[in-house]
């Protein structure tokens, strides 16, 4: 297998996504999914995508901390 992926298509393939997902995740401002150009094809590296991947794995199973309100606020039923 190559190091690399080339085409929106094959990205797709490789995470099994669809294409406008791995478009979306490559925009997104926080950590977005590692793709470039190279001549105006699309490359994804394939220790790029792993070390990605485990940053998403791990973001996903961390606790979560609960936010804390600056004030308190209640949640009002308005019939």
């Amino acid at each position: 297998m190559s190091n690399f992926v080339e085409t929106w298509k094959g990205i797709a393939t490789a995470l099994g996504r669809s294409e406008r997902w791995c478009r979306y995740m490559a925009r997104r401002a926080g950590d977005p999914l590692p793709v470039f150009k190279v001549g105006g094809i699309v490359r994804l590296n394939a220790p790029d995508l792993e070390d990605w991947l485990a940053r998403q794995r791990e973001r996903s199973i961390r606790p979560q901390t609960p936010m804390v309100a600056e004030q308190d606020t209640a949640l009002r039923l308005i019939a």
